[in-house]
């Protein structure tokens, strides 16, 4: 006798509007026999689309899940399935259009980046953009665009496109982008002679991750972004600041990356300084924090060194 009443709103039908749809049911007691299943195919094209960039999204998840673990062999046979699953229904989004289109771009691009097939997530970025420029995922597309010219050494262009990120209000990678400007300027100084060519890049990178900081203070980038300041420090040997900032990131920022690279350079600093203890104090804090880190070993040896000269 209970009455199941459904309400959805009704976006496609002949009128302009949306109209608000309702069906009811009355429910009846007894045994109707066994229930079976006659249709098994999904006859919806924007169905089965649907479905099936699922199932290229879940695909790839898991590959990065096996890239994460080193399983370069099995990662790589998830996204050529996920890859495979949107090349086939390439044509049935065209002919749809609309989000599904949108979504199938957005797909692509993450495939090709995570297979460092860099120049086809590039291209599928800007298709994106260009088909799509109010998409919601336009500032990811941007960014993901930018990482692959600053990847292949592009960096005046990688440059030019995070800062439009920079500059989209409302976007949450603003301070994503902001630091890969930072990070382009410091690649242009390692790669530029050793004079005041070097030194002004250098400077110019400090100045971009500095903007992290000041302007982006909620950005996951900011602990990373101060602890490059302090190495911009330690370069310019005035450890003092260095070791003033790298306090701030180990206070404020106790999940911030690179951590151990930070520990190690702090140590570096209080050894230049003559207070050889507590350098010792941070190597040791970085080898039981960070016994995997590729500079343990090193931070052992001079740990080692230090207590053999009695510090």
């Amino acid at each position: 006798g209970d009455v199941i009443r459904i309400v959805y709103q009704d976006e496609k039908n002949s009128t302009d509007d949306t109209i608000e749809v309702r069906a009811e049911a009355r429910c009846i007691e007894g045994n109707l026999g066994g229930v079976r299943v006659t249709r098994t195919q999904i006859s919806d094209r924007e169905l089965r689309v649907r479905t099936r960039l699922k199932t290229a999204h879940a695909l790839t998840n898991i590959g990065n899940r096996y890239k994460e673990f080193g399983l370069k062999k099995n990662a790589d046979g998830k996204y050529q399935v996920a890859l495979t699953l949107c090349e086939d229904i390439m044509n049935e989004a065209r002919q749809l259009g609309g989000r599904l289109l949108e979504e199938t771009y957005v797909q692509l691009w993450k495939i090709y980046f995570e297979m460092d097939r860099l120049e086809l997530a590039a291209a599928m970025a800007q298709r994106l953009q260009r088909e799509f420029p109010n998409s919601g995922f336009v500032d990811d597309a941007l960014l993901q665009l930018a990482d692959v010219a600053r990847q292949q050494g592009n960096l005046n262009r990688a440059i030019g496109i995070y800062n439009r990120l920079v500059r989209m209000e409302g976007s949450q990678l603003r301070g994503e982008a902001q630091f890969g400007v930072g990070e382009c300027y410091e690649k242009m100084a390692e790669a530029a002679s050793a004079g005041a060519g070097s030194e002004q890049l250098f400077d110019r990178a400090f100045q971009e991750y500095k903007k992290v900081f000041d302007e982006f203070p909620d950005s996951g980038r900011v602990g990373e972004a101060v602890s490059r300041m302090a190495n911009h420090y330690y370069r310019q040997k005035d450890y003092a600041r260095a070791i003033d900032t790298f306090e701030t990131v180990l206070s404020n920022y106790p999940d911030a990356r690179f951590l151990d690279v930070i520990l190690f350079n702090y140590g570096r600093c209080l050894y230049r300084m003559e207070k050889r203890k507590q350098a010792r104090q941070r190597f040791d804090q970085l080898i039981g924090d960070y016994p995997e880190s590729p500079l343990a070993a090193d931070a052992r040896k001079i740990s080692e060194a230090l207590a053999r000269s009695g510090f």
